[in-house]
């Protein structure tokens, strides 16, 4: 009976037991967290219809990317990253050496050209002044040959000669003029090439602009091609524009002049207004995702360009913008954009 009795008592008491464990372990927990405020506040749409879209900033010139026609080595780098330079400003230099030589070569070529052409001048000049003595001389000796036939026909003979020869001369110093000519044409056109290729080596600013990425160093070699990595990439960013992704479904809702404005991105305090610049007129395929549910990958977009003033948003080349462009909703949209123009006017 006592066996029987100790053993009903197992079951209750094991039981008890983990009613009691439970009880503990939940009393033993720590409380809710307490909610903290998110870092940054949400971006929200600022208007009542509005189309959403990924924007770039991007330079107002858009990024250029600079080459050099010529190959060589960097000999000098005259700018830094974020440096402003005018139209013409020198970016970097390469080793002029060999053209410094060539161009001297081509200078000495054009010299000795024109010194030939003095000569053949000098040479035509002397021939002239002979014909001209000789053709006197014959004139003179024809006078007096009523008098002396006979020693005047022989002075006339020798001056008709020497005429003659002076002629010869003529011709042939004005053919050597004619040659050294064409050879100071040659040497010229020479020169100048050298004097172009020379000017090659210095590579400088398209227009006036800020260096946004140096890609070439002093002692490298830049290669005279297109390069997946440009060596410099240049830009006028004064004003900074945003080129903004609209999906091609949405394009239509879009007006010239609608109002945007942009938010730096995950944060709705940082937000400035955009003015309207221009539609690119080609669509192309979507080069940024946002990651927002729903997102079309497959789509294209219509890029719209806008300008943001200077100083209104803390934002660089290459970040991107949440941007908001004020626009009907699509049902409004598709009934005609005299119906859309209206709504968007209310």
């Amino acid at each position: 009976m006592a066996k029987r009795r100790l053993g009903g008592l197992v079951l209750p008491s094991l039981a008890l037991a983990g009613v009691l464990f439970t009880t503990w372990s939940i009393m033993g927990q720590p409380g809710a967290p307490e909610r903290t405020a998110p870092p940054s506040v949400p971006v929200t749409n600022p208007y009542a219809a509005a189309v959403a879209g990924l924007g770039e900033v991007e330079p107002n010139s858009e990024t250029v990317a600079i080459g050099t026609d010529l190959s060589g080595l960097v000999a000098a780098i005259h700018v830094a990253p974020g440096e402003r330079v005018e139209a013409g400003g020198p970016l970097f230099s390469l080793d002029d050496r060999r053209l410094r030589a060539a161009f001297a070569e081509a200078e000495a070529a054009l010299a000795a050209t024109r010194a030939e052409r003095r000569e053949a001048e000098a040479t035509l000049a002397s021939a002239r002044a002979e014909r001209e003595r000789a053709a006197s001389d014959a004139a003179r000796y024809q006078s007096l040959a009523r008098t002396d036939i006979a020693a005047s026909r022989q002075r006339i003979e020798t001056a008709v000669a020497d005429s003659r020869k002076a002629e010869a001369q003529i011709r042939l110093a004005e053919a050597r003029i004619a040659s050294a000519e064409a050879a100071i044409a040659r040497a010229e056109a020479q020169r100048d090439r050298a004097a172009v290729d020379l000017d090659k080596t210095v590579i400088r600013a398209p227009f006036a602009g800020t260096v946004l990425r140096l890609n070439v160093r002093r002692g490298e070699f830049a290669q005279g091609a297109a390069l997946a990595e440009p060596l410099v990439l240049f830009g006028a960013i004064e004003p900074l524009h945003v080129r903004v992704q609209v999906d091609e479904t949405d394009a239509h809702r879009i007006a010239s002049g609608a109002e945007a404005r942009g938010f730096l991105r995950g944060d709705g305090s940082l937000s400035a207004p955009l003015a309207f610049v221009r539609t690119e007129p080609l669509a192309r395929q979507k080069r940024f995702l946002s990651n927002a549910p729903g997102e079309r990958v497959d789509t294209r977009v219509v890029e719209v360009i806008y300008r943001l003033e200077p100083g209104a948003l803390p934002a660089t080349v290459g970040q991107m913008l949440d941007v908001f462009i004020e626009a009907p909703p699509r049902a409004v949209a598709a009934r005609g954009p005299e119906l859309a123009a209206r709504v968007s006017a209310r």
